[in-house]
């Protein structure tokens, strides 16, 4: 049995389709349909969240070495742990942690931001979004769905349309400091009536603004100053999921 064959087998045998893996895990569906057509070989993060999903060994799934089964926690546990801010995490055989956070889809945009603006986030009125990371973190965060292709420049670091981005708040309370922007170029910017995702390439602490700046050199994506007091919520990017097969 390839990889291909280990994966259908547990497709199969649980009766989950890629749309469901999808949903509660952030591979995407043509990502699901490429393994198991052999077209494409997992990369270890989507191994390790595939052996977590279905509470296999890693090694037997990605090269059918070992056991099958192991002892894990499977989905739809109890969580390791909650954190204050309601991020759930759980424990994986390799050490790592799926993260569960809300996940805001481009059709929810208008709701949320409605809910920024009002004070009243409640984050189980949304779907939940999961994500691999390495270290349990205390902050906010929250799954984003970006839109349009402003962010797209036909590179790796491209953020594409239907990409599933992972956002951490940064509290009103550091805006007047400078921001973080070597370390996290891409930002969530929500706005009275929009979500923004852009890049921060100049801040002035003095006037209190910042120069949004788009990846796509098209002439309609031209550079823009915007006054923070006219954010509702700023969050840095600290991972990404593509859309692209």
């Amino acid at each position: 049995m390839e990889f291909k064959d280990r994966l259908k087998y547990l497709l199969d045998k649980e009766g989950v389709t890629a749309y469901r893996i999808w949903k509660d895990t952030a591979i995407t569906k043509g990502t699901i349909a490429n393994y198991v057509e052999g077209k494409t070989t997992p990369n270890k993060s989507n191994v390790s969240l595939l052996a977590s999903y279905f509470n296999v060994n890693e090694e037997w799934l990605f090269k059918g070495e070992g056991r099958m089964n192991r002892s894990d926690k499977v989905n739809g546990e109890d969580p390791y742990i909650i954190t204050k801010s309601g991020v759930k995490y759980y424990e994986m055989a390799s050490g790592k942690y799926r993260m569960r956070v809300p996940f805001i889809p481009v059709k929810a945009y208008a709701k949320y931001i409605d809910e920024c603006r009002d004070a009243e986030f409640v984050g189980e009125e949304f779907e939940e979004f999961d994500f691999i990371v390495d270290k349990i973190g205390h902050g906010r965060y929250f799954a984003f769905e970006i839109k349009g292709d402003s962010m797209d420049d036909d590179t790796k670091r491209s953020l594409s349309n239907g990409d599933i981005i992972l956002a951490r708040e940064l509290g009103k309370e550091h805006w007047s400091n400078k921001l973080h922007t070597e370390d996290y170029p891409n930002w969530i910017i929500v706005l009275d009536n929009t979500i923004l995702c852009k890049q921060v390439i100049n801040q002035d602490l003095d006037k209190g603004t910042i120069i949004c700046h788009s990846l796509n050199p098209s002439p309609e994506y031209s550079d823009f100053e915007l006054k923070l007091d006219n954010v509702c919520q700023l969050l840095n990017i600290v991972q990404r999921v593509s859309s692209s097969f």
